[in-house]
Formats: C-alpha cells, sequence, structure tokens
C-alpha cells in the first residue's frame, strides 16, 4: 500500500468537476489456482467434540485441543453442512444432493437423497443419532426436505404451500419430535415427528412470516432451543426471536452489515455478522448485549455453541481454516479467540503486490507465489508449508525489479518473512513469539504486530496505542524514509528517524474499524475502514470519512494521488481520481477482490479467491510548452511564469515550475482549460535578482493524462 504528495506553496483551487463517463472495466480474470478447499460449516456436540467440513469434500474433527487432518468424505465435492448431535453420529450433506453419515468414527459413502441430480439439501440438524431433518430445493426453487428416522432418510410427502416458491435454506431441531425451518423469503415452517412404528414427520400447512412488516426480510440462519424458542439470522443485520407463538425482530448490526449467523444452547444465544461483530443474548433471548469484535478480517463461515456445565461458549470457524473460540464478558459480550490453530485453509489466493508494472506477485492459502513477469504468469513455487499459507504479500515498488527486490510477507499464523531479491529465498525475520499483522516495504520494509510493535524500517512502539486497540495497517512510501501506521480505533502514527510519533487522530465513523492503507508520500494517504468510508490524509490532518460503498471496504491502493483504487466485500471495486470515488464494473459476480495494489497511475491488479484482474485507465499522452511573457512580466521579485499542456483534449491537474539553477524557487499551479485540447497555468515567483535563469516545467500527471516533462528553457529576468 502507498502514499501520494504534492508540494505547494499555496492552497490550490479546486480542480473542475469531470464529465460523467462509463465505469471503468475489469479485464476477465486470469485463474492462478483451482479454488477449491475454505471450510464451510462446522457442528459441536460437546467442546472436546467438534466437526467442521469444507468445500473440497473434506472434513476435520476437533478433539478440545487440536484438528485432525483433514479427511475426504465426499471426493471432488464441496460440503455444504454439517450436524453432530453427539461424538458418534453426525450428517453431512453435499452441493449435488448427497448426505454423508458418520457412525462411530465411520464415514458413510455419498448417498443420494434422490438422484444423482438433486434435489439438493442446504442444511441439515440432528436432535440424535436417530431423528434428522435435511432441508434445501428443488429444481424448480421450491422447498424440500427429508427427515431421517432410526436409520433411514424419507421425503416428506406432505405438500408445500404453493404459494412460497422460495426453497427452505436454514433449519433446527431441539427435540426429537420438533423443527424449525426457513426460506429466504422470510417465512418459517414448523416441522413434528409423530411417533410409532411407522414415525412420518409433518409441517405446518401455512408457514409463519417471521416480520410482516418488513416484506424483505430474508432469513440466513436459525437456531432453535425448544419448539417455542428460536433465534433467526436475517441476510441484512437483524435477529428474529420467536417467544411462544409471537416473532419480534430487532436490528442490532449495522446497516452494512449482511449475513446474520446464530447458534445457541439453552442457557444463551449468540449472533455473528460478515464483519464478525458478535452480540449474544440470555434466554429468552431478547436482550442482545453490545457488540464485541474478532480483531482480524474474518469470514466466519460456520458457528455451532455447546454448555459446559452452566456455562454456554462457542467454536467459530472461517473461510482460511482458522477456528475461532466465543466466550462472554460479565455483561454477554462475545470474547473472540483464536482456538486450536488453523487446519484447513481453502487453496484460494490470499493477496497480490506489484513491484513495478510488469513484476507482480499473488500467494495463496496453500504457501505458494505465482510470479507475473513479461506479461505471463508462472507456475506456483512453495515458499512455506506453514497452516493458512500466505496471509498477505507486499512489495516495494522498484525502478528495476529484475535486480532490485524487496517484498515482505505475513505467513501462517502471522509469521513474518522477507525476500531481499529477484530469484532469492524466502526467509522469517524476528521472534517467532510475536505475531506481525501488517508489512510494508519501500527500500526497506517494515513489520508491524497487532499490539503496535514495529521492527524492520522503524524500530519501537506505536504510542498511546489503546488496550482495546489493534494495529490494522502500514504504509512506507518509496519517495520518504518514514511511514505511516493505523489502528482499528481510528488512530494514525507516523514515523521519522526517532521512531513512532502520534498522528492525527483519523475522523473514523463510530462502530466501524480502521482496516487499510496506502500512501504514495507522507503528504498523501488514503486510509479506509471496515463500514465504506474512505479518508485521506495531507501530511497534517485527514479529511472527513466519505461514504464509498455500502458494502464495506476491505483493501486500498493507491498508485498516484489521483488514482486510488479500493474494494468492498461483495464483488465491488471504486475508484478514487484525485476528487471523487466512483464505482468500477464489478470484478466477478459477487467474488470479492481479497487485494487490489497499484503500481502506476493508471494500472492496478486485483485477485479474488481464484483469479487475477488488471484495470486500466486509458491515459492520454501530454505536451508541455513554456510560454514567452512580456519583458514587463519577467522583472525581480516578481516573475509571471506561463505553461501550456496539451492533449487531444484539454488536461487536467496541476504543473510544478522551478526558476533558478538550483531550481530552489518553484510554485505549482492549477490548469485551466483555453480550448478543447490545451490547458494553461501560470503563478508568481519572487525571483531575487535580475539575469538569465533556468525555467523547469513538469506536467504532474492526473487521472486520465500522463505526466510529461521536464521542459526546460532560459529567461532572462529583468531588473525593476
Amino acid at each position: 500500500m502507498v502514499l501520494v504528495a504534492a508540494v505547494l506553496v499555496a492552497p490550490a483551487p479546486a480542480l473542475a468537476t469531470p464529465a460523467r463517463v462509463a465505469p471503468l472495466a475489469w479485464t476477465v480474470g486470469t485463474p492462478l489456482v483451482d479454488g477449491s478447499g475454505g471450510v464451510s460449516a462446522v457442528s459441536c456436540a460437546t467442546s472436546n467434540f467438534c466437526v467442521a467440513v469444507d468445500r473440497s469434500g473434506a472434513q476435520s474433527t476437533f478433539n478440545g485441543s487440536s484438528w485432525s487432518v483433514p479427511a475426504v468424505i465426499d471426493s471432488g465435492t464441496a460440503l455444504n453442512a454439517v450436524s453432530c448431535p453427539s461424538a458418534t453420529f453426525c450428517v453431512a450433506t453435499d452441493v449435488i444432493g448427497r448426505y454423508v453419515v458418520m457412525n462411530n468414527a465411520v464415514w458413510s459413502a455419498p448417498t443420494p437423497f434422490a438422484s444423482a441430480t438433486g434435489p439438493v439439501m442446504e442444511a441439515v440438524s440432528c436432535a440424535s443419532s436417530s431423528f434428522c431433518l435435511a432441508v434445501g430445493t428443488t429444481a424448480n426453487f421450491t422447498p424440500v426436505d427429508y427427515y431421517y428416522v432410526n436409520g433411514t432418510w424419507s421425503l416428506d410427502s406432505q405438500a408445500f404451500d404453493p404459494t412460497v416458491t422460495s426453497p427452505l435454506n436454514a433449519v433446527s431441531c431441539p427435540t426429537t419430535t420438533a423443527c424449525w425451518a426457513t426460506t429466504l423469503s422470510g417465512l418459517a415452517f414448523s416441522f413434528t415427528l409423530t411417533a410409532g412404528p411407522s414415525a412420518t414427520l409433518v409441517h405446518s400447512s401455512t408457514p409463519s412470516a417471521i416480520d410482516p412488516a418488513n416484506p424483505h426480510f430474508s432469513a440466513a440462519t436459525i437456531a432453535c432451543t425448544a419448539s417455542t424458542s428460536c433465534v433467526v439470522g436475517s441476510s441484512t443485520n437483524q435477529i428474529a426471536t420467536l417467544t411462544g407463538t409471537t416473532w419480534t425482530t430487532a436490528t442490532v448490526f449495522p446497516s452494512n452489515a449482511s449475513g446474520v449467523q446464530v447458534a445457541c444452547t439453552p442457557l444463551a444465544c449468540v449472533a455473528n455478522d460478515s464483519f464478525s461483530q458478535g452480540v449474544s443474548a440470555p434466554a429468552p433471548f431478547t436482550a442482545w448485549s453490545s457488540g464485541g469484535q474478532l480483531a482480524m478480517l474474518s469470514q466466519i463461515t460456520g458457528l455451532s455453541c455447546f454448555l459446559t456445565g452452566t456455562v454456554s461458549a462457542c467454536l467459530a470457524v472461517d473461510n482460511d481454516g482458522f477456528a475461532i473460540s466465543l466466550t462472554f464478558s460479565a455483561t454477554g459480550v462475545p470474547l473472540y479467540a483464536a482456538a486450536a490453530s488453523a487446519f484447513d485453509p481453502p487453496h484460494v489466493l490470499t493477496s497480490a503486490s506489484c513491484a513495478a508494472v510488469d513484476v507482480c506477485v499473488a500467494a495463496d492459502a496453500a504457501g505458494r507465489t505465482r510470479w507475473y513477469r513479461g506479461g505471463h504468469w508462472s507456475a506456483p513455487t512453495t515458499i512455506s508449508t506453514l497452516p493458512l499459507g500466505v496471509r498477505e504479500v507486499r512489495c516495494g515498488p522498484s525502478a528495476h525489479p529484475t535486480i532490485d527486490l524487496q517484498c515482505a510477507a505475513v505467513i501462517g499464523d502471522f509469521h513474518a518473512y522477507h525476500l531481499g531479491s529477484p530469484g532469492g529465498t524466502w526467509a522469517a525475520v524476528g521472534s517467532a513469539t510475536v505475531p506481525t499483522y501488517a508489512v510494508s516495504c519501500a527500500s526497506t520494509c517494515e513489520y508491524l504486530s497487532p499490539a503496535g510493535r514495529s521492527m524492520g524500517r522503524v524500530k519501537g512502539y506505536l504510542p498511546r496505542l489503546s488496550p482495546t486497540a489493534i494495529a490494522t495497517d502500514v504504509a512506507c512510501p518509496a519517495s520518504a524514509s518514514g511511514c505511516v501506521a493505523i489502528d482499528s480505533t481510528g488512530h494514525s502514527y507516523v514515523s521519522g528517524s526517532g521512531g513512532w510519533s502520534a498522528g492525527p487522530r483519523v475522523e473514523s465513523v463510530v462502530g466501524t474499524v480502521l482496516w487499510s492503507v496506502a500512501c504514495v508520500s507522507l503528504s498523501f494517504c488514503v486510509a479506509i475502514d471496515l463500514g465504506g468510508h474512505a479518508y485521506t490524509f495531507n501530511g497534517v490532518t485527514w479529511s472527513r470519512g466519505v461514504p464509498v460503498s455500502s458494502r464495506g471496504l476491505a483493501s486500498v491502493s493507491c498508485g498516484a494521488t489521483y488514482f486510488c483504487v479500493a474494494s468492498d466485500l461483495v464483488g465491488g471495486a471504486y475508484v478514487y481520481n484525485g476528487e471523487s470515488w466512483s464505482p468500477t464494473t464489478n470484478v466477478a459476480g459477487l467474488s470479492a477482490l481479497r487485494a487490489v495494489t497499484c503500481p502506476s497511475a493508471s494500472v492496478c491488479l486485483g485477485v479474488d479467491g481464484t483469479s487475477a484482474y488488471w484495470l486500466r485507465v486509458p491515459t492520454l499522452n501530454t505536451h508541455v510548452r513554456v510560454v514567452a511573457v512580456p519583458a514587463a512580466q519577467r522583472r525581480v521579485g516578481h516573475t509571471i511564469s506561463v505553461v501550456e499542456v496539451s492533449a487531444t483534449r484539454a488536461p487536467r491537474g496541476v504543473v510544478e515550475l522551478r526558476l533558478g539553477a538550483g531550481a530552489t524557487t518553484r510554485c505549482s499551479a492549477t490548469l485551466r482549460r483555453i480550448s478543447a485540447t490545451t490547458s494553461r497555468a501560470s503563478c508568481v515567483i519572487a525571483t531575487t535578482r535580475a539575469g538569465v535563469a533556468t525555467l523547469s516545467a513538469i506536467f504532474e500527471g492526473s487521472f486520465g493524462f500522463a505526466a510529461s516533462g521536464p521542459v526546460v528553457q532560459a529567461v532572462n529576468v529583468t531588473a525593476r
């Protein structure tokens, strides 16, 4: 990530508002990995027995202290749900309509519920080893369910209300005779198993509207502790609670949150949103706590809670293969902590960085890197076998990356690594006991721990870092000897030769997490938060937060003061042109860019889980010309300099003029359009003596216009 700066002797006037143009488009992606793996669900019978399943058809078991090596139980097919009512029995379902059953640690072969073409079950819940309910969708996207009784699966033969055209997507069975299931359209069905030699399942003929006042309510997950007590997490930012026969809805997360996951014990329920923020509520699950926050950007894909005596606790898993334990404070606030290490990372891209337009590196969760050189991506090279692989990689800008290259990486469980030359070997840096959370490189590299400990380019700690905050990112521009760091609570820090000092506070919006920063110089930075706001730094103060994306922001990179790119959490990206942000076309559906890196003022690389994409700004060449001025305007102390910049359409931006043998007298001026193809700028330089002086003019470039110059011309400064 990088900073941008311009030295002005006076504030420049605002540039004219650009004409509205079509959004910039990303190239078609170049696949770099297969995208397999990634944890999709977890179920815990006790604190000492949990099973997680992944999208490569494997399962892994947790024994209270460690995870087993993932073992394939459904070859070549993604598993999407799992339920374990005891340590000896589990059921998992896959995305092509099959189930796998575990009895006494032995998994069965995958078996279709009906046929090889579906229907597909989206969720499964088992109240015991003798009763389960799986729910999903038919080929026509209508509801369907199968129930398991004493070793046999049967189709629920009762027809669903024909007005219900949304599939079932979540289910919870709190007892061996009762279940609730939800639809994407915000409806809930109750299910009852009738006992007897030929047990049958019936469901409510008319579904309940979970939130009748909100026709757009969409259910995502459900957890029930009794047939009259359930909690539903919405696809947006709400939680609904069933008490008796009545549903009530509460908005507990920020408006830009999504995908609320819920899990319960008889004593407490916990809910977690897309930003890894969590709340809890004691029974009857209507009074929700203040929010807790997982101190890392994590896509939690599974959540399961259990009782240890009379104490509730939970285990979450994320797409990167992390296990995360949840306990609760005295006031119910969820407390997140890394559980027994990582166990099942996906084979997905995690990060990318460019040292130059034609030299970039992409890294994945399997510990591999691929290099982009000469217009082509290399075959993968394994640089680490640690679990989680490469979490982040950053390379410093280099004019000669084939001979001069500095890169840093965060690998495995937050270990720092360094690459000091092209073709060199990645080597561990610092102490293995001090985690590294963020890295940045220029001529040397910087490594920053969550607690604010800095090593590498700068030594020491971020001053006055709050105990409740973590250092989230650092950016070291190539044009400066210092760096800029940010923390999760909205503060910035600036380093110099003497170490770190507290910088100006970033006006972070309350309730969001300041997450990423990019700098081109120490006079221009852009920071973004998880709430979707962007902030700019001019070397003295930060701007107010500008809303950029309603779906949060996760990554930002700047190639110039007038070219930055930020990615959101659902496949969107946004471009900063020096004045405002505008959206690009979506990259690849809802596939979020995990990293963006902009090595120039017009080129940016982005990677999602599987592919690399390029964004290029159409850029016009420009020509700079020094305009002759009358002698009366070239007097000592008041020398007027005029410059014109031309292209196929009139350029916008700033020119810098320097006058004198040492080019120590300078000014910056904003271009003004004078014709369809030409813009002009002028400024007054306070010269000190008469005679011939050298005038140098440089156009610094702007969005869509290439930099040009310097153009040098002799100027005869006359006496007063």
